[in-house]
C-alpha cells in the first residue's frame, strides 16, 4: 500500500505505527517509511491471556497513539488488524478521523471483529468475509501485493515447467515443514536430475536445518539452497515451478499473482484461520491442502510428483492460481482511502 500511496500526485505522507520491538520496525525503516512503535508487547494467541494483557497495556499505548496522531495530523487511518490497531483506531474514532480496516484473512481477527462497526469501512480480501462482520460496511477489494510481483508477472514465463520447488513456512519458519523437507530431501532431488529446491527455514531454525542438510551428503550443492529468509521473494517465486507453504493471506496473494501451483499446509493453531484462507484456493483448483498432521515426507513426494511432473496438472493449477489473483487490489484500497480522506473534517 505504501508503494501506491507514495506514487500519488502529490505523494501521500505516511507514518507506520507498529509494535515496539516487533519485526515490522526493521522492515518499515528499510523501506524508507517513518515508523513509530507502541508499547504493547506480545499478546500471545490465547484469548484467556491476550485480552487481559491488552487491557493492562492499552492506556499507555492509547496515550502514545494519541501523540502520534497529534503530531502527524492524518486525513485517514488504515489499520491492518492485530492488537496494535486498537489504540490507533480508538484515537481516530474519538477525533472523527476516517478509519479503513484492511482484513487480509478469510476469517476476521479479533481486533478487526471488534473494530469493524466502529470503522468507516472494512476492505476484505475474500468475498465471504463480510458475512462475518455484521453491522459493518464492507467492500471486497482483494489483497494488495507489492509492485515487483506484478511487474514480474507481466514478463514472459519460461517455455517449460520450471523444475524448482520453493518451500517456506512463513516469516518465522515452520519446524514441522522443515523436518518433513529434511526427511524427504534425498528422494525429492532424486525425482529428476534437473530438480532443485529453495528452502526458506525461518531465522530461528536455519542453523539446525543447514547442519542436518549437510549431513545428508546431497552431492551437487546448487540443487538445494537453504536460506533463513529472502528479501527477493518475487524473484524466488518467479523461478519456482510450485510452492509448498503455510497459508498466510499475503503469501497466497503473492503466489497467485505469479500463477504458481501450491501445496498448502495451514498452520493448525490460532483458530485454524489459515485453513479458511486455503480452502478457496483448493476449491478453485489452484492448490492441494494437506492437514499439518498429515504432512509427511511420503505425502510431499507424492504431491510434487503429481504436480510438477504432470504437465496437464501443472497447467490447470497454474491457470487456476493466476485466476485467484486480484491485480487491482492495491489501487482499489488506495481509492477507498482517497474517498474517505475527502470526507475527513
Amino acid at each position: 500500500m505504501a508503494e501506491v500511496l507514495s506514487s500519488t500526485e502529490p505523494p501521500s505522507a505516511i507514518t507506520y505505527v507498529g509494535r515496539t520491538g516487533g519485526p515490522e520496525a526493521r522492515i518499515v525503516a528499510a523501506a524508507g517509511i517513518e515508523f513509530v512503535g507502541l508499547s504493547l508487547g506480545r499478546m500471545g494467541s490465547s484469548r484467556l491471556t491476550a485480552t487481559p494483557r491488552l487491557l493492562t497495556r492499552l492506556p499507555l499505548a492509547y496515550q502514545q497513539a494519541r501523540q502520534v496522531i497529534s503530531d502527524f495530523h492524518p486525513d485517514v487511518v488504515l489499520a491492518t488488524g492485530g492488537y496494535v490497531s486498537v489504540p490507533v483506531a480508538l484515537v481516530a474514532r474519538r477525533r472523527r478521523i476516517p478509519l479503513l480496516l484492511l482484513e487480509q484473512n478469510a476469517l476476521p481477527g479479533r481486533a478487526v471483529s471488534w473494530l469493524a462497526r466502529r470503522a468507516s469501512l472494512v476492505a476484505t480480501s475474500f468475498p465471504h468475509t463480510g458475512q462475518l462482520l455484521p453491522g459493518a460496511t464492507v467492500v471486497c477489494a482483494g489483497n494488495p501485493v507489492r509492485r515487483q510481483f506484478w511487474e514480474l508477472a507481466a514478463t514472459d514465463g519460461p517455455p517449460e515447467i520450471p523444475p524448482a520447488i520453493l518451500i517456506m513456512g512463513g516469516s518465522q519458519g515452520a519446524v514441522h515443514l522443515n523436518d518433513v523437507v529434511l526427511e524427504a530431501l534425498p528422494k525429492l532431488l532424486g525425482l529428476g536430475p534437473q530438480l532443485s529446491v529453495v528452502h526458506l527455514t525461518g531465522p530461528r531454525d536455519h542453523a539446525r536445518v543447514t547442519r542436518l542438510a549437510r549431513s545428508l551428503q546431497l552431492g551437487d550443492p546448487s540443487r538445494y539452497r537453504c536460506l533463513a529468509f529472502s528479501d527477493q521473494m518475487a524473484v524466488e517465486l518467479k523461478t519456482a515451478g510450485m510452492v509448498v507453504m503455510r497459508a498466510g493471506a499475503s503469501s497466497l496473494a503473492e503466489v497467485a499473482c505469479l500463477g504458481k501451483p501450491m501445496v498448502l499446509v495451514p498452520y493448525p493453531h490460532a483458530s485454524n484461520h489459515q485453513m479458511a484462507n486455503a480452502n478457496p484456493f483448493a476449491a478453485a483448483g489452484a492448490a492441494v491442502v494437506v492437514e499439518d498432521s498429515e504432512f509427511t515426507a511420503e505425502r510431499l513426494l507424492a504431491e510434487v510428483a503429481r504436480i510438477l511432473f504432470d504437465g496437464g496438472s501443472w497447467e490447470r493449477m497454474s491457470q487456476a492460481s493466476r485466476e485467484m489473483s486480484r491485480p487491482g487490489a492495491a489501487g482499489a484500497v488506495a481509492a477507498l482511502l482517497a474517498g474517505l480522506a475527502e470526507e475527513s473534517p
